[in-house]
Order: structure tokens, then sequence, then C-alpha cells
């Protein structure tokens, strides 16, 4: 349900940010308003209003708030290239020891226009520790932070980081076939199927995913979100738990480590690991415990119950 945060006095003066520092929720009719790192004093307090970084790539947020809010995003993660952003839907170069990322068309356009950040707005319009550094970026492009944006060589096709050249269109179509296998899995769950026949393609289409996208494509980490549900559903937890694992290390890069996103995940991962009589289970509900006290304080339990089941159960295990 889309609430309108606007009708609120207070809440309708804080500008949008695909990078926000606070966090907006409500409680009955009060809404709430948490800041999700430090911000020192003067530095402006910056929601989201609908995608961040790390949920949809740049060319997509920007279209969004162009159609729903009538505007062009000049935050810094529309402004300035993050890794997020690079590898989101990125291939993987043909080159097997690069560990660069071809864009498509779209993307590399998108890449070679963002904006520089206007003199009126601050670079640095509030102090956000970034999980996407420069440092991770060179990881995939052969670029640094302290070029200007002109220089910058966005080339569709080609790796970012050593040149090769990668024929789209082709591997693009193996894409594509083999999100049908996942498709008829995700059908299988939905119908209760035993998924015996469908379980197998799909893991075969997870290896060639893998051998076409970068390593960091959001695809690859919804597949493995789907094995994971398709394993669970079969009673096979380990296998499961392994598949959580592996879609998590992919979204931590997308979004951060410490983003309300990871915290649902882990709790995923967390009942999974409970299931097996995992103990490793207490590390990962204290990271998701402070993941949703950074955002909901107080509140988590109400927002989210099965935090509460969590924090027993961790409890039961540490007694």
């Amino acid at each position: 349900v889309r609430v309108g945060q606007a009708l609120y006095k207070a809440a309708s003066l804080f500008n949008h940010s695909c990078l926000p520092n606070i966090h907006a929720y409500f409680i009955s009719r009060t809404l709430l308003l948490r800041t999700t790192e430090f911000v020192s004093g003067g530095c402006p307090l910056e929601l989201s209003y609908g995608p961040q970084v790390g949920q949809w790539d740049c060319k997509d947020r920007l279209r969004f708030l162009e159609e729903e809010y009538f505007f062009r995003c000049w935050c810094c993660g529309c402004s300035e290239v993050n890794e997020s952003d690079l590898v989101i839907s990125g291939f993987c170069c043909v080159n097997p020891n690069c560990s660069g990322v071809v864009l498509d068309n779209l993307v590399a356009n998108c890449e070679k226009q963002k904006p520089k950040v206007p003199e009126t707005i601050s670079n640095e319009s509030h102090l956000q520790v970034h999980e996407l550094k420069d440092i991770d970026i060179k990881k995939v492009a052969q670029i640094s932070l302290d070029q200007t944006q002109s220089s910058f060589h966005f080339d569709s096709g080609y790796c970012l980081k050593c040149g090769s050249y990668c024929n789209f269109a082709s591997r693009s179509k193996e894409v594509k076939k083999a999100w049908t296998d996942f498709r008829r899995l995700q059908d299988s769950i939905a119908s209760k199927d035993t998924c015996s026949t469908n379980l197998p393609d799909a893991l075969r289409s997870l290896g060639l995913l893998r051998s076409i996208l970068h390593a960091y494509n959001k695809g690859i980490a919804e597949a493995e979100d789907i094995l994971a549900k398709a394993f669970c559903f079969i009673g096979d937890f380990e296998p499961a738990r392994d598949h959580c694992k592996a879609s998590i290390e992919i979204l931590e890069k997308l979004y951060g480590p410490n983003h309300i996103a990871i915290g649902y995940e882990l709790a995923k991962l967390a009942s999974i690991q409970l299931a097996l009589g995992d103990c490793t289970a207490v590390y990962i509900i204290d990271r998701l415990s402070a993941i949703f006290s950074t955002y909901y304080g107080p509140h988590a339990g109400i927002i989210f119950p099965y935090l509460l089941v969590l924090e027993r159960e961790r409890s039961r295990i540490m007694q």
C-alpha cells in the first residue's frame, strides 16, 4: 500500500535520494523517521521516494522518478558512477581471468550521461559512509572516481576493464532461455509440485547464468533465491542454506551489508539454519536484529513480528 508521506507537513520537506540516510515508517497514523547512518549537524536528511541503489539500476530509477514525481534525480547515486549500477544487470567478461563487467546499450548510455552535480548541490550532502568504494569499482571497470565524468568510456558490448568484445545479442538469448527453467520451477513451487524434474533443469541453468552474467548481477541472486525456496519446499535444507547464502553475498554487493533489504534476506537464512540445528544462526540473528533496530528502533518487533520468534530461538540456543 502506497501512503502519501507528503500529507505530513514535516515529511513533505525531505528531499529524495537513491542512497537515503533516513528511513520512514508508520505506527498507526504516526509517521516516524530514523537516521540509518551517522549524519553530522547541518547536513540534510534525505529519504527515498521509491527505488534505491541496489534495487533498480540508474536508468530505471531515473525513469520512475520522472514519471511519478516529475523531477530529474541529482542524488549522488544517480550523479556518480557506482559499482551497483554497473553490475546489477551486467554481463561478465569473455576473458575468464578478468573480473570486468560488460554493459548493454541502454545501461551504457545512462552511465555516459550521468550528470555532474550542479554547483548549487553539494556532492557531500550528507556524511554517508558509502559501501560502494572506488576500489570496488576498479574490480569491474578500469576507471577512477578522480576522473571527470567526460573521461569515462562506457562502450556497450565491451568489457569495461580489459576491453574484450562480447556478443551481447547471442548471450542475451541464452540468458532468456535459462530463465524459462526458473519460471517453470517457480510454477512448480506455486502449484505445490515436487519439483523433481524442474529442479535439476534449474540447477543446470544456474551454471549457465553464472557463465554469462557478471558475478554480482542481481539476476543470479534471484535465481539462487528461487533454488533456496525449492530445496526448502522438498525439505532439503543444506543446499537451501548454500543457495540462500550465495544470493545474500550478491545482494550485499548491490545494497551494502547493512541495508534493510539484507535484513529480510538474513531472516530467511536464519530460518533455514534453525531448521538444520546450525548454531551459526545466532550470529545471523544478531546481524538482522541490528539492521532492523537501525531502521525501526524499538518498533522492530511490531513491524516484523517474526523477529521476536528468531530472537527467542537465539536465546534458546545460547542457554
